[in-house]
């Protein structure tokens, strides 16, 4: 056959034409197989959804009974609560009697017990005895040990009586009497192979299957593997998972799926009949291709007409009539002429000097010594060295050096800032080579060759001396962070990151200035542990409008200026306190309220979002926070009966060591209205009375606490409380922990 493009573009689709069918019948399959298997799970989810309907009601009927028969029956509430002088033999057989009808509606009941508290006697169906000598006495303390009588247990074996074998059950049991429970328990055990019954009526085995496993992880059903543990191996080998339902009521997890098997018979039947579709689809697109490739080759011959003009311009050495050739050769030729533009760019010494500049300090791109000095002579740098050392240069203001200068300006200037860095070094023992890492950052790589010397010292100055001239010459500033120095290659990106992380610290320490990583390391990290009492002590002043509230905020802020914090830490303990104060004024006036969300929030808000230092941060926080403070205090001065309220206040804390401290006490000390004076004390401070009242008493237990060594008793009496059980529970409901270990927790450190 000739080597003509019709040819072979003709014999070009056949593949492709076979792929195309191929697929189509595939898929045609695979939409069936899948509609089918979807049928076979939705009925299998049906019957599995049945099943645990029909456990969970069986379940629920039988508890249902239980209540009903506990809270109606006279004979079970006069076991519980025996009258003075009735007969006891006669109460125990008619209590088993009425148990024995309560097993004779409910087949699935294998059995039930009364244990009763006030002399632990367990009376079951067949015996009386006690619970020291009782076979089950287990399950009743752990039942009587629940806090509330609620579910099923895991599946156990039990039977009534000693000689009789044992059964598979779960129980429930029922505190008695109703409403509160403190008589004793009712404890009814349920045969689990009345309950499994219907899944053995209902499954087909040779199609579906089903596993139960208990909240303990033990296999229910089926019963020849009852006890095992399954896994999900064993799950895999049954067939295909398509239900796995937990059943709140029993505990029980129901898993189940289909088998393998008839699915695939039905499949296989199905894929002849489209099979047959798919041959008529064949010879279709045979013909239908023969039709398009003659009427799609008409155009390809104008374009080859064209490459042969272009051919009779620029000679190419071609096979006559092979067209595969002649293209092929028109193509390589541009190939040629691409690969000669990608080697031109590829060897731009600027570009690729960037990108690995910045692949070797992100720890990219791990070389050896030979390939360090490969690359430092492609890129004319010096290969020789004794230490290396890495620092990041910031533009400080970036947000206000962006709206002074045109992005043409800036990139000027950016490029002066890496030629003065450059022009300040020592070619004799110093190379600088300094890349722009982002918008405002130029990382600087300085390369030492001072065998046994140590200039150390020296290079801080070409920093400082660098720093100095940009704020001298230009109208901006820069901060440095410097990393360590180290003297293997593979340790660089360690300094790059030193740097970068000393940066972290430049709101603390604040700009234009040089940040040494070494003796941020040195110095250590701040606590912010601290700051966070602080903040919340604070909250609680502001609540009551302590006088000494602007005070603390110096005070935070003084802490803040002498401790060394990075700057995503400082933003985050201000933001912490902005959400505190925030719910510290939910419950105030709304007019403070609203002075916070429409002037002092949106400063702050904008003060953490612009400032890079803490001299900038720090006085707008601060004087926010003070004006929020003058305002809460001249709105509450404003009202009538704030002189009251702070009589009250003042009563309050004298006399809060006094155990009949209450509204009634001020009510009648004050001559007003119990309920009048809790709204004007909500009113003022945003908290009830009992609030306030159990706060304040709690503070000044731990300061007993800890200033003094008296024992729980004398400090709850000392703060209002007769008992120290109801000290001790209010004082770890407030703190979070109880009095002794506070005092130990707090001691420790």
């Amino acid at each position: 056959m000739e080597k003509t493009w019709y040819n072979r573009l003709l014999m070009s689709y056949f593949p492709i034409l076979f792929i195309t069918v191929s697929i189509i019948i595939f898929v045609s399959v695979s939409m069936i197989s899948e509609f089918s298997i979807k049928e076979t799970e939705k009925a299998n989810r049906i019957f599995a959804k049945y099943v645990i309907d029909f456990i969970e009601t069986s379940l629920k009927s039988v508890e249902r009974v239980i209540l009903e028969e506990a809270g109606n029956s006279d004979v079970l509430y006069e076991f519980f609560e025996p009258k003075n002088g009735s007969d006891a033999g006669m109460l125990h057989y008619e209590t088993s009697k009425e148990l024995h009808k309560i097993m004779d509606d409910n087949p699935m009941i294998q059995s039930i017990y009364l244990y009763r508290a006030r002399d632990q006697l367990v009376l079951t169906t067949n015996s009386i005895q006690k619970l020291d000598g009782f076979e089950d006495k287990p399950f009743v303390e752990q039942a009587l040990s629940k806090p509330s009588n609620t579910g099923w247990s895991e599946v156990r074996m039990y039977s009534d009586l000693s000689l009789q074998s044992k059964e598979k059950v779960i129980s429930m049991s029922k505190k008695a009497l109703l409403p509160f429970g403190n008589q004793g328990i009712i404890v009814v055990n349920v045969r689990v192979d009345s309950l499994l019954r219907i899944v053995d009526e209902m499954i087909n085995g040779d199609i579906t299957f089903m596993d139960i496993i208990d909240a303990g992880g033990q296999q229910v059903y089926p019963v020849e593997r009852a006890g095992q543990r399954l896994d999900r191996k064993s799950l895999a080998d049954q067939g295909s998972v398509v239900t796995d339902i937990h059943s709140g009521v029993v505990g029980w997890n129901f898993v189940s799926g289909i088998k393998g098997g008839r699915m695939f018979s039905w499949v296989s039947a199905i894929s002849h009949i489209w099979l047959g579709i798919g041959i008529l689809t064949v010879l279709f697109s045979v013909v239908y291709t023969l039709y398009v490739t003659r009427r799609n080759y008409k155009p390809i011959e104008g374009i080859m007409q064209q490459i042969n003009k272009y051919q009779s311009r620029n000679p190419l050495k071609g096979k006559g009539s092979d067209e595969f050739a002649f293209i092929g050769k028109v193509l390589e030729n541009l190939m040629d002429q691409t690969s000669r533009y990608e080697k031109q760019y590829q060897e731009d010494l600027i570009v690729r000097r960037k990108q690995f500049f910045l692949d070797w300090l992100g720890g990219r791109t791990p070389m050896d010594e030979a390939e360090w000095a490969a690359h430092m002579n492609r890129f004319k740098l010096p290969d020789r060295y004794t230490e290396l050392n890495v620092c990041i240069a910031e533009i400080d203001g970036f947000a206000a050096f962006q709206r002074s200068y045109s992005l043409t300006d800036q990139n000027l200037l950016k490029f002066a800032l890496t030629n003065v860095v450059q022009e300040l070094s020592d070619p004799e023992w110093l190379t600088i080579w300094a890349e722009w890492i982002s918008d405002k950052r130029l990382s600087i790589l300085l390369m030492l060759d001072t065998p046994g010397k140590d200039r150390s010292d020296e290079v801080n100055d070409l920093l400082d001396r660098f720093r100095t001239w940009v704020a001298v010459n230009l109208k901006f500033s820069l901060t440095i962070g410097a990393g360590r120095s180290t003297v293997r290659l593979s340790e660089v990106c360690n300094s790059f990151e030193e740097a970068a992380a000393a940066l972290q610290y430049k709101m603390s320490l604040g700009n234009n200035q040089v940040i040494r990583y070494e003796e941020i390391a040195a110095a250590g990290q701040g606590d912010t542990h601290k700051y966070f009492q602080m903040m919340d002590a604070m909250s609680q002043d502001f609540r009551i409008a302590d006088s000494g509230w602007q005070l603390q905020v110096d005070q935070f802020a003084e802490c803040l200026e002498q401790d060394v914090l990075k700057g995503a830490e400082i933003v985050h303990l201000l933001q912490y306190w902005a959400r505190l104060l925030e719910r510290t004024l939910d419950g105030l006036s709304g007019e403070v309220a609203d002075y916070w969300h429409e002037t002092v929030a949106p400063r702050l808000t904008e003060a953490l979002e612009t400032a890079e230092t803490l001299e900038e941060l720090l006085p707008t926080a601060a004087s926010s926070l003070k004006q929020l403070h003058s305002h809460y205090v001249s709105v509450r001065d404003a009202k009538n009966h704030h002189h009251l309220v702070n009589e009250i206040r003042r009563y309050i804390e004298d006399n809060y060591a006094n155990p009949d401290l209450s509204l009634n006490l001020i009510s009648d000390q004050f001559n007003v209205n119990a309920k009048y004076s809790s709204q004007l004390f909500k009113e003022a401070y945003g908290m009830k009375f009992v609030d306030f009242l159990m706060n304040l008493r709690m503070e000044q237990a731990k300061r007993l606490l800890l200033q003094t060594e008296l024992p729980l008793q004398d400090i709850s009496e000392k703060v209002g409380y007769t008992h120290s059980i109801s000290f001790g529970r209010t004082f770890k409901k407030v703190v979070g922990v109880t009095p002794g270990d506070y005092r130990k927790y707090m001691q420790a450190e």
